[in-house]
């Protein structure tokens, strides 16, 4: 018998390209006669069915503000965001919800990154590797200190090879 990690472990790796596809609505869409194909997932990512309906719950049900209301909405939608950081927990393997902070976008993490972590790990006089194929969002934390805002580190874009891509 499978636990139930394991039961989504298994279904995970037997899904097709197509299955996975047939969860996202936007991508039964045809654009110049082609199958939509979206890779600016850093600025807007697409939301899969189960995502959307259960962000349909939310609005028509208990959208209010988590953290701060004493009302039940409030509460209903802090219980609900918490849920989600100890099942997003579970499927990373980090030990515990509270570990999992949720931010709006990628350039928002990649910041929250470059100026709490980074802050305390990096040095002027440091060098930090990228490709050149990195989106904006994580040149722009790698270019300036927080409390100074000028570079703070040296930044190498390495070129990628078309034998390795």
């Amino acid at each position: 018998m499978l636990t139930s990690d394991k039961a989504v472990q298994a279904n995970i790796t037997e899904r097709t390209a197509k299955d996975i596809r047939n969860d996202f609505p936007i991508l039964s869409r045809q654009v110049h006669g082609k199958p939509l194909v979206y890779l600016d997932s850093t600025a807007s990512s697409q939301k899969p069915r189960a995502v959307i309906d259960t962000m349909n719950v939310y609005y028509e049900t208990y959208n209010a503000n988590v953290h701060r209301g004493v009302y039940e909405i409030s509460e209903e939608a802090t219980a609900a965001m918490e849920k989600a950081r100890v099942k997003v927990a579970r499927f990373i393997n980090a030990r515990q919800g509270k570990q999992i902070i949720f931010t709006r976008n990628t350039t928002e993490s990649i910041n929250l990154v470059a100026y709490s972590w980074g802050s305390a790990n990096i040095s002027a006089g440091d060098l930090i590797i990228l490709t050149e194929m990195e989106h904006h969002s994580n040149l722009v934390p790698c270019n300036y200190s927080p409390s100074a805002q000028v570079p703070a580190w040296s930044l190498y874009l390495s070129p990628v090879m078309a034998c390795c891509i």
